[in-house]
């Protein structure tokens, strides 16, 4: 089904699946933080660290994060000019395959990060997956589905 401006409901679903995985990139992928020493870190998933305390000056230098962020950016803009440029069977096939490769991009991440919740040298710890590796999912998943949609409508 066509809108207004041209675009199928199936390629906006996936346009938008390609803006949000491009964005997840920038968001924490990986966070810590300590209670007694007002401390806490995030990594987002180009390996740029942020944070105050102590972890920070922990883990800044020494730290080597090997998260799947340039894939999912790749993928994204793949995604995007997917929707853009092709058309029909090809459109909707290659976007199945982008979203079901930004699914695995969040999936691979999220059960390799180390979770931690615990006491440490007297203060309160935890550590674990950011929200940032959600947002990667759900926009896979949104791509995907475009993509499963857009087949959809070929066959109607």
């Amino acid at each position: 089904m066509g809108t207004k401006n041209g675009f199928s409901n199936a390629q906006i679903l996936a346009f938008a699946g390609g803006i949000i995985s491009i964005v997840s990139v920038f968001l924490p992928w990986y966070s810590a933080q300590a209670s007694a020493m007002s401390s806490s870190i995030s990594v987002n998933g180009l390996g740029s660290i942020s944070g105050s305390g102590l972890l920070l000056g922990l883990w800044s230098e020494k730290a080597s994060w090997e998260f799947q962020g340039f894939g999912v950016l790749a993928l994204g803009i793949v995604c995007l000019a997917i929707t853009l440029f092709f058309r029909e069977k090809i459109q909707s096939l290659a976007l199945l395959i982008c979203g079901f490769l930004i699914i695995g991009g969040g999936v691979v991440n999220i059960r390799s990060i180390w979770e931690f919740s615990g006491d440490f040298m007297g203060a309160s710890m935890q550590s674990g997956a950011g929200y940032g590796l959600y947002i990667v999912a759900l926009a896979g998943i949104m791509v995907a589905a475009g993509g499963l949609f857009a087949w959809r409508e070929i066959s109607e």
